[in-house]
């Protein structure tokens, strides 16, 4: 009697095999870039997905324009998109030449704009992403904790300015508490939530939201 393979088992086993394939592939872009350059990637591997949907649940429900800082491999970016933020609807902002190449041919649908996010606002695509409709949230995968003051201040500033007033703002830290200066905070009228902590993560790692506050205002 002749052996038959089962096709759906067989899709599974091609599909988890190219998963796999690719994951390593991400693992080792990501870590060939923080080898590089240390100082300016947040960290040696990519967000965990335990630590990503922490992130895509802090983003206000109904909010649908998304814009992504330090997209990096695009792992948030992922997964931002399988919880329904559409292509048309999301744009990344990458700074390291190598991952803003990496992520262009991953999302070959997805504006993907290389450049500084202290400088955002200047970007034509993004100036176009928020004129075409309101940009709702901003997400950040970027390291805030260590930056200096003037540029958590930059990227901050411009990031509300992008947004309505019930605009939000999701960060991730590895810290004990707000990766934001007090400053800063005060300086811009802003106010901080933790949404939430995951120890499946390498390092462990906070979510915050950060808003403005109207009391102030």
């Amino acid at each position: 009697m002749r052996a038959t393979t089962n096709p759906p088992a067989e899709s599974r086993r091609v599909a988890l095999a190219a998963g796999i394939d690719s994951l390593r592939e991400e693992l080792w872009i990501f870590f060939r870039q923080w080898l590089s350059r240390p100082l300016s990637t947040a960290a040696f591997s990519p967000s965990s997905r335990f630590l990503n949907r922490r992130m895509v649940q802090a983003i206000p429900p109904g909010a649908r324009r998304v814009i992504e800082l330090g997209a990096g491999t695009g792992a948030l970016t992922r997964t931002l998109i399988d919880h329904g933020i559409a292509a048309d609807d999301l744009l990344a902002i990458e700074f390291n030449p190598s991952l803003h190449r990496y992520l262009s041919r991953r999302f070959p649908g997805l504006t993907v704009v290389r450049g500084d996010a202290r400088a955002m606002d200047r970007a034509p695509e993004v100036v176009a992403f928020a004129r075409r409709s309101p940009v709702q949230a901003v997400v950040s995968g970027l390291g805030l904790l260590p930056m200096s003051r003037e540029a958590q201040y930059s990227i901050l500033s411009r990031a509300f300015e992008l947004m309505p007033e019930d605009g939000s703002f999701v960060q991730f830290t590895y810290g004990p508490v707000t990766p934001v200066a007090g400053a800063v905070m005060r300086s811009l009228g802003l106010r901080a939530r933790r949404h939430g902590f995951t120890l499946c993560n390498f390092p462990p790692a906070s979510v915050y939201v950060f808003t403005r506050d109207r009391a102030s205002g």
